[in-house]
């Protein structure tokens, strides 16, 4: 179905860029004929009365002759002036009045002709009927031609000769506004303010590498190797035939000799007509109004939605993408990441829950789908909160296909009624051989259908739903006598007001094998009742009751469970709000792990809510207890005090924090105790000031202490101060050789610019990089830097700089458990940076630059103790000398010279490793020929001293090069570099560089680029060879 689509819309694509081609073509041809006599086109002939060609600055009566029969033209001139057209004696005739600011010479008309309307055979299909009796299919319409036809205009110098014109004409009462479409190809625009422009925009790029190696050259592999990538995106929106369409299309692939082809592709068509939507590509099936025919997957195909008031349908056809999976799992104290178990995973497949809480992904947490890992981003998760991912598994077995439909009627505005059918079926193209192929833990083909009917009923003193569905899973395609599991489901929900008083009423069942479409643990062998009752006597005091009993299957383990709930509250006008909760739940086995705990969880809370001005605050106390029976009878107590305020209604502040007091008595007769702070802040009080920031602090006695933080600011109190930094706190497990250790990840980076005076800046920017191990509070891993910066600029030719950075680093051993304190490798930098740059003159501009660089290291060398480390240490001066000279527009030449002292060493000395020195000195003309030439020649000097190896290398670098533009359409550049090198290292290379970039179009860019080295000693040659054409719309 899939293939079938992409298919369809690459014919389409192609029909469209055809259309535009020969658009362009055409008025090409027709601009080269401005001065006919006689205008003919295949269609028609146009004539010009009284005279051809027209005067500027008189009114001109028009005749167009077409030669098949229309049933409408319309003339739009070429400043988009519409002239309307009558029929009279087998002619079309219209009056154009040519305005005296008219230039003389070439001008065009647009030409819109409305053939009569063929009337295609009645389709077959009952399916086909029924999209056009509903109104999406489009019924037979006329058809419209467009073309472009020129003519000549020339200024008044004659009274032009009286010619009889047939009768006056009439024109139509009613004029229908034809689309005016002008010059670019790529729009079609309406006149009609009703009409949108159909725009396409889009490009394609395909880059091509390639790259030879004759010889051996070091860090080189031999041979060639060849690589191609191709990207497509294409979007075409607007409105047309009173149909929105927006249709994207992204495919990207590469391939290469040495690598594995990838391909990834995504096409998505939407066209909405009225009230109904057709919508082919990847889209999410989001059939959630009934519960047991519900579907919520990430699929791949068609689907068609229509909602005509009383009644509407959902249908699709599509392929998964993946295979549904499942992630249930407690909290570990920290952010995660909690790995899902199969990866990679469907993006946007996932819908994750927290204490049965949908999160938002972005807001709440992140996913790494290529890893499959979930990790939250403002707070840690409990040891008590449940988490739950639903997602898909980026693999199947078999292809497969997923269908359905969801019709609902509503008879009336009190009642609707909707049936669902749903199939999830395996196909049994080449099954067989993927059956035959499995080695272990084979898998049969499957198929799977459900069918169910529902509906509801809200009327002022009653309301009613319920739903029953029916589901058959084949679990062996390949046999006639396979397993066929069938199950049934059912559920009623009732509610009722009479006077103050509501009650509910509910009661669900659901068949031992019934399985709904997707569902990787289902719940299956349901029995579910229960109920309520309220009593609210005004809005000053409102009370509610709620008891379910619940007993179901869930991968092979039974769980009965039974809530109680209730609830008072009390809302006095400009007063203090009381709220009273009172719940009990009784679970018989552990929601995560399944094991058996007999496990009772009763709370009481009261809570007292009051808003003042602009800010609320809230007051709240709870009292738990965890009574566990199996296998022993364990009993844990909670005492909570929540305090909260946020402000209410503010639009450029927006605050909300919360602190919790926790005193809980466990089974072992401790009494830890828990300290949670929750902090948020958004406020932009003006463009100079922002803040943003997240936090959640939890410092637990017994379980130890955790940081969330997010913080980020702007401030510039002035114009000669500006601060701006962000800073995160993130508490996450990291695994370690031995462990698993809940870590605290620090980063931030912060920037000071001060500009006391108009020609002194100073800066200082500083990025610390940390993580801490909470069990032992040491550091794992820092990487910190800090730079500071002095800019003087006494006069506006000249620049005084000076730029100090300082880099501090180490990572620790991590097979030294349980302490984690040996490093295993440190490394300290500082350097500093004297810069002189100055332009005395108009066609001199110099720079000094003066460079001092020190790094100290050490590495680990026995992992035994005693720990023993390899010093290392580095030192480099460079000095740069740099001087640009323009002696003319034509010529100029640039100058550097540079030396350079490198020196690194062990602990024994500090150049045993490294110990050289060089001087370089370089120098380069340009002449600029003309606007279109320009050349170049460069020559370069080296002389590098080895100090260890007690040699002395000499190098001569010769070079040329030019550019050749022809305005933005073409440029290429080359250029040709020798260097040989003499004495202590003797080398021969020869370096050739030539890129060229066309511009064949506007839309159209073609830039090749290629790279030779040549070396003789040693003897190798290396070629890259690197393409692009990229075509945008």
């Amino acid at each position: 179905m899939y293939g079938v689509h992409e298919k369809q819309l690459t014919r389409g694509l192609l029909i469209i860029f055809l259309f535009i081609f020969a658009f362009q073509c055409d008025v090409g041809e027709a601009q080269g004929k401005y001065f006919e006599e006689a205008i003919y086109k295949n269609e028609y002939a146009l004539s010009f009365y009284p005279l051809y060609p027209p005067f500027i600055g008189d009114k001109t009566t028009l005749k167009l002759h077409t030669f098949k029969p229309a049933e409408k033209v319309t003339l739009y001139s070429d400043r988009a002036v519409e002239i309307p057209m009558a029929y009279r004696e087998g002619s079309w005739w219209g009056e154009f009045e040519i305005l005296e600011d008219y230039k003389e010479g070439g001008h065009y008309f647009t030409v819109w002709i409305r053939y009569p309307p063929t009337h295609p055979p009645r389709p077959p299909g009952w399916f086909s009927r029924f999209l056009e009796w509903v109104g999406f299919k489009k019924k037979p319409i006329a058809f419209w031609s467009k073309s472009i036809v020129t003519y000549k205009t020339v200024k008044k110098i004659a009274t032009p000769e009286e010619i009889h014109l047939p009768p006056k004409i009439t024109f139509e009462a009613e004029e229908e506004i034809v689309p005016l479409v002008m010059e670019e190809a790529i729009e079609l625009e309406m006149v009609s303010p009703e009409a949108a422009p159909l725009l396409i925009k889009g490009s394609q790029s395909i880059t091509f590498k390639t790259r030879t190696l004759e010889g051996s050259k070091e860090g080189y592999a031999p041979g060639t190797i060849q690589t191609r990538e191709e990207t497509l995106r294409i979007n075409i929106s607007g409105k047309a035939a009173e149909t929105e369409i927006d249709a994207t299309l992204y495919r990207t692939t590469a391939t290469g000799v040495t690598q594995v082809g990838e391909k990834e592709e995504k096409i998505s068509i939407l066209m909405r007509r009225g009230s109904t939507e057709v919508y082919l590509g990847d889209f999410t099936a989001d059939l959630t109004e009934t519960e047991f025919a519900r579907l919520n997957k990430v699929l791949s195909g068609g689907r068609v939605k229509g909602d005509y008031g009383k009644w509407g349908f959902t249908a699709l056809y599509s392929s998964p993408k993946g295979d549904a999976k499942f992630y249930r799992s407690y909290g570990d104290g920290t952010q995660g990441p909690y790995n899902l178990g199969y990866s990679p995973v469907v993006i946007d497949s996932e819908r994750v829950y927290v204490d049965e809480m949908l999160q938002k992904r972005g807001d709440a947490y992140t996913i790494d789908y290529q890893a499959g890992t979930i990790t939250f981003i403002k707070r840690v998760i409990d040891a008590k909160s449940i988490i739950q991912v639903y997602y898909d598994y980026r693999q199947t077995v078999y292809q497969h296909s997923t269908y359905g439909l969801r019709a609902f009627y509503k008879p009336s505005p009190h009642l609707k009624i909707g049936t669902t059918y749903l199939d999830d079926s395996d196909s049994l193209s080449g099954a067989r051989e993927i059956r035959e192929g499995m080695a272990e833990s084979p898998v049969d083909p499957q198929s799977h259908y459900v069918v169910g009917a529902d509906g509801s009923l809200v009327s002022e003193n009653i309301s009613a739903d319920g739903e029953i569905a029916y589901s058959l899973k084949n679990l062996n395609l390949f046999s006639s006598s396979a397993t066929k599991e069938t199950g049934r489901a059912g559920k009623l929900n009732l509610s009722s007001t009479l006077g103050p008083f509501g009650i509910t009423a509910r009661i669900k069942r659901v068949g031992t094998k019934f399985q709904p479409i997707a569902d990787p643990d289902p719940k299956q062998d349901v029995w579910e009742y229960g109920g309520g009752l309220s009593f609210r006597p005004s809005s000053l005091f409102g009370s509610q009751g709620d008891y379910a009993y619940q007993k179901y299957i869930q991968s092979g383990v039974v769980y009965k469970n039974i809530y109680k709930t209730a609830r008072a509250l009390l809302t006095p006008e400009r007063l203090p709000s009381l709220e009273y909760r009172f719940s009990e739940t009784d679970e018989s086995n552990d929601p995560v792990s399944g094991s058996q705990l007999r496990r009772v969880i009763t709370k009481n809370s009261a809570e007292t809510i009051y808003q003042f001005g602009v800010l609320s605050s809230s007051l709240k106390g709870t009292i738990e207890k965890w009574l566990r029976r199996s296998p022993s009878e364990e009993v844990t107590d909670y005492k909570r005090v929540n305090l909260g305020l946020a402000t209410v209604g503010l639009e450029k502040i927006t605050f909300s924090s919360n602190v919790e007091l926790e005193d809980r008595k466990e089974p072992s007769g401790l009494s830890p105790q828990r300290k949670t702070y929750n902090l948020n802040l958004s406020a932009t009080p003006s463009k100079q000031y922002f803040i943003s920031s997240s936090v959640q602090i939890i410092d637990d006695s017994q379980g130890g202490h955790t940081n969330v933080t997010d913080l980020a600011y702007r401030a510039q109190p002035s114009q000669a101060l500006k601060t701006d930094g962000k800073y995160t706190i993130k508490s996450v497990a990291e695994e370690f050789p031995t462990t698993s250790e809940t870590v605290s990840k620090q980063a931030g980076s912060f920037s000071f610019d001060l500009r006391p005076l108009h020609y002194l800046r100073l800066r200082y920017l500083y990025k610390p990089n940390f993580t801490r191990i909470e069990r032992t509070k040491t550091l794992s891993y820092n990487n910190e830097k800090q730079q500071a910066e002095i800019n003087l600029i006494p006069v506006k030719e000249a620049l005084i700089g000076l730029i100090y950075k300082l880099g501090r680093g180490f990572n620790i051993y991590k097979n030294d458990y349980p302490d984690y304190k040996v490093k295993e490798k440190t490394e300290d930098t500082d350097s500093t940076l004297y810069t002189l740059k100055m332009a005395p003159f108009r066609i001199l501009s110099t720079e000094f630059n003066y460079l001092i660089d020190n790094s100290s290291s050490t590495t680990l060398a026995s992992t035994q103790e005693p720990y023993t480390y390899l010093d290392g240490s580095g030192k480099t001066i460079k000095f740069d000398a740099i001087a640009k000279t323009s002696l003319s527009e034509e010529f100029s030449i640039d100058s550097r010279y540079t030396y350079q002292k490198i020196d690194e060493g062990t602990g024994e000395a500090s150049s045993n490793l490294v110990n050289t020195k060089s001087h370089t000195a370089s120098l380069k003309g340009l002449w600029n020929y003309s606007q279109n030439w320009t050349f170049s020649i460069s020559g370069a000097y080296s002389r590098t001293t080895d100090y260890i190896l007690s040699q002395v290398t000499y190098t001569v670098s010769p070079g040329l090069g030019f550019i050749y533009r022809l305005g933005e359409t073409l440029r290429v550049d080359f250029d040709y570099t020798y260097s040989k090198s003499y004495a202590g290292m003797e080398t021969e290379k020869s370096n050739y560089s030539l890129k060229t970039r066309y511009a064949l179009s506007d839309f159209v860019n073609l830039t090749i680029q290629g790279e030779q080295e040549i070396s003789s000693d040693p003897d190798y040659k290396l070629t890259d060879i690197t393409g692009n054409i990229e075509i945008t719309l």
